[in-house]
Parts: structure tokens; C-alpha cells; sequence
């Protein structure tokens, strides 16, 4: 963060505080904070967070953010409510930048966007880990200083509204819509509100010919007007073609120019595809965007390669939903590998109205392919296996994660492939992240 003062701080809130301190970032929760932070207490559903209050100025934070006066001996900047304080510090503070930023949002395909983007351009900062939240997005913003030439973040579409007040406080140069996917289902009226709510990222966006789309999508074809379409489809502006697997990346086409990559999955070729023709806009060199795209280094818990014990896993454990699944199961059996392939799935949550449809597609996409077993956690499988195309014999259900876990500690002593894929809440990648494994 370039460093300001709690004075400028307060004045963005039009407020004033007693001591002037100099500031070098902003944190939200205690463990993480560092000297000279400002402490922003945070007032949630479970936790208050001014009750850590005494823990941050131990650690050498030196001012916070309340909404009352603490008894501590700290600088403090009182204001009615902490969160929406935090929301005027981020906004102002992205007036102080010259970077150029970039939004991303979509159901699949966001963080490999993202870190496609931070491989191909210098000195960018990008969305860390999975903070694509409101108050992530803001933490974000914070990490950046007057080195960065370009921010790249994600917009994570949670509830109503989401994307659009991100995207009106990054207020970006270019955006990408990615894929499109039931998610969150209990939160929104249907897939065409979440695609409609995707699409509130161009609202803000100061260049409207730096907007793209994955148009392979009726949904997001019907919202579109000035932006470009990207994707399979023969009709959109940036055509994907010529797809080729292998073990270390994939080898395609955009409007018939050969690109190669190191990330697996065809689907993968589409979310170049969408940097590509953006990276062509921006005119960055050809070049660089070559050699970005053959040194992604993925966020944690996406289609990793990994050995545990004879067996080589597929850890694919951030989240799910039925396209994600489908993009992972792909790559399962696409791998060049000799020996049986198996996959251990979680049920995929929140899918509201659509649980049983979305389960069943996944099932009987399993039907047709070359699987030996399919292990789940949870009920949802389960309940809709009667429904699919999928033999029976070829799938254990087990209802709990230590149940689960008891069992697939052994299939790790056979060499076999395993794609683990899971939703977040169940935190598969717990199966394999243990002491020897």
C-alpha cells in the first residue's frame, strides 16, 4: 500500500482523529496484522471485530477503524458503521492509483483468468488466493502501491448486487465475463438474474471496447451490445479451435492463430481466449502474451497434478457445480496415464431448486465415460442416482467425510488416477494434506 496517514484517512470519512500515524495497509482480521496497519473492526454476524481490538495493537497495528471509542491507548477513527468507512477507504484510495485495472467475473473460469493475466502482465497485482469478495476486493486494492501497473481482480457473485458495487469501486479499464453456471442458487430468482447480474460488471467499465464475453452463452448473448463475444461457437469475434490435450498443457486456435499453453482442460483454450483478445486490444506484445501463456503458475486447489502414494491425483477441491465438474472429468480422462482412472466427488451445494438436475447431469456425464468407480460424499449423488444413465455398481455413497476418508486413504496404495473434486465446505483436499501423503 503507499503509505498515508490516519488524517487523510479520516478526511476521506469526514472525520477527524487526535494523532496523526503513518500507515503502510489495512486489515480486517487480527491474525494477519502487521505494523503500522490501520485495524478495521468489523462488526459480522458471529464476530465483533473490535473484541480484537487489544490483539491488533499488540501486534503493532497503529490506529483503528471503530464505530465506538475503545479503551485502548491507540489512535482511533470513530465512525457509525466500520463497513461502509472501509468502502469509502477503498474507493478513495483507488483514485490514488494509475494502474489499469482489470474485472473478472463468471460462474467458472474467474482464477485461471486471473492468473493467466498476472503471468502475461509486468509488474501487475492480482486477486490473492480466493479473496474475490466485497471486503477481499478492498484488501486487495489495499496491496497495491504506485509500482503496480495493473490491478487484475475478481468479482465473486454471491448475492444480488455483488458485482456491481465491487465493479463500482475498482471502476475498471477492461472486463471479462467468464462462464456461466448455476451457483448460489438459493440466492437468486434464476440463471438468467445471475447472468444479468454477471453482466453489472460493464456498467462500470470506463472503456466500453475492453469488454468481453464468453459468448458461447444464449443468456449473455441476449444481455450483450457493444461487447466482444469470445468462446467454441463459430459465431463469436474470437473463434476457439483446433483443440489439442496432453499431459503438460494444451495446443489451440484463435481465429485460426496457434497458441499454447500449460494449463489442462479444453476449457482452459476458451478462458485464453477471452485474455487473448483483450491483450490484443491493450496492444501488449505478442510475445509476452505467448510467454505468459506457457508459465500460468494456478491458485491452490485448481486441477493440481499430484503423487500420493502409487496412486496420481487430480486435486480440484475449491468448488463445484456442474459445469466445473464436467471440465475436471474431461481432463481425467484425457490424461495419458496407464492405469484406471476413478474420481471422489463432493456433493456440490447451493444449487437451491436445480440440486437435483444438476446432480443428475453430472451423473450422467459419468455414464459415458471411461471411469472405473465414483465415490461421493453426501446425499444428493446418492438420491439422484436412481434417476441416471449411470450403472449403480459403479458408485459407493458415503455420508460423512470420515467415513469417506477411512475409505480412500487405501486407494492411494494402486496406481490409478483420482480426480478429487469438491465444493469448498467439504475441503477435499483435506483427503490428501496430511503428515507422509
Amino acid at each position: 500500500m503507499k503509505n498515508l496517514s490516519s488524517s487523510v484517512i479520516a478526511s476521506w470519512l469526514g472525520t477527524s482523529v487526535d494523532v496523526d500515524v503513518s500507515l503502510d495497509g489495512v486489515k480486517v482480521d487480527s491474525r494477519f496484522v502487521e505494523k503500522n496497519d490501520l485495524f478495521v473492526c468489523l462488526l459480522g454476524e458471529r464476530v465483533d471485530g473490535h473484541a480484537y481490538a487489544r490483539l491488533a495493537l499488540e501486534k503493532g497495528a497503529a490506529c483503528l477503524l471503530v464505530d465506538r471509542h475503545l479503551d485502548l491507548d491507540i489512535p482511533q477513527i470513530i465512525v457509525g458503521d466500520t463497513l461502509e468507512a472501509l468502502r469509502r477507504i477503498a474507493r478513495e484510495y483507488r483514485k490514488t492509483l494509475n494502474a489499469f485495472f482489470i474485472g473478472i467475473t463468471g460462474s467458472n473460469g474467474k482464477t485461471s483468468t486471473k492468473d493467466i493475466l498476472h503471468a502475461i502482465l509486468p509488474n501487475s497485482v492480482a486477486t490473492y488466493k480466493n479473496q474475490n469478495t466485497e471486503i477481499g476486493t478492498y484488501l486487495n486494492l489495499f496491496r497495491m502501491d504506485s509500482m503496480t501497473e495493473y490491478g487484475i481482480l475478481e468479482f465473486g457473485l454471491d448475492y444480488e448486487g455483488d458485482v456491481a458495487l465491487m465493479s463500482s469501486i475498482v471502476e475498471p479499464d477492461a472486463a471479462l465475463i467468464m462462464s456461466l453456471a448455476p451457483a448460489h442458487m438459493a440466492n437468486f430468482n434464476s440463471i438468467e438474474h445471475i447472468a444479468s447480474e454477471k453482466f453489472m460488471i460493464f456498467d462500470s467499465l470506463t472503456n466500453d471496447d475492453l469488454g468481453f464475453y464468453q459468448g458461447d452463452f444464449s443468456l449473455y448473448r441476449a444481455l450483450a451490445s457493444t461487447q466482444h463475444s469470445f468462446g467454441f461457437d463459430d459465431s463469436n469475434e474470437y473463434v476457439v479451435s483446433d483443440v489439442v490435450l496432453n499431459n503438460v498443457g494444451i495446443d489451440f486456435k484463435v481465429n485460426g492463430v496457434s497458441y499454447a499453453s500449460n494449463l489442462l482442460g479444453k476449457h482452459q483454450a476458451s478462458n485464453c481466449a477471452g485474455v487473448i483478445a483483450l491483450m490484443e486490444k491493450m496492444n501488449i506484445d505478442d510475445a509476452l502474451i505467448r510467454h505468459g501463456l506457457m508459465n500460468v503458475g494456478l491458485t491452490e486447489l485448481r486441477t493440481e497434478i499430484v503423487e500420493v502414494g502409487k496412486s496420481l491425483v487430480l486435486l480440484d477441491a475449491y468448488k463445484s457445480n456442474a459445469s466445473s465438474t464436467k471440465y475436471a472429468l474431461d481432463i481425467l480422462v484425457n490424461y495419458d496415464f496407464d492405469g484406471d482412472k476413478i474420481a471422489v466427488l463432493s456433493d456440490m451445494v447451493e444449487m437451491g431448486e436445480e440440486s437435483l438436475n444438476v446432480h443428475l447431469d453430472v451423473l450422467n456425464e459419468l455414464a459415458r465415460l471411461d471411469i472405473k468407480h465414483v465415490y461421493t460424499l453426501g446425499y444428493e449423488f446418492n438420491d439422484a442416482l436412481g434417476e441416471s444413465d449411470l450403472d449403480a455398481s459403479k458408485l459407493t455413497n458415503f455420508d460423512s467425510f470420515e467415513a469417506l476418508d477411512a475409505f480412500v486413504q487405501s486407494l492411494f496404495d494402486t496406481k490409478q488416477m483420482i480426480l478429487i473434486k469438491g465444493s469448498r465446505s467439504h475441503a477435499l483436499e483435506c483427503l490428501i494434506r496430511k503428515e507422509g501423503k
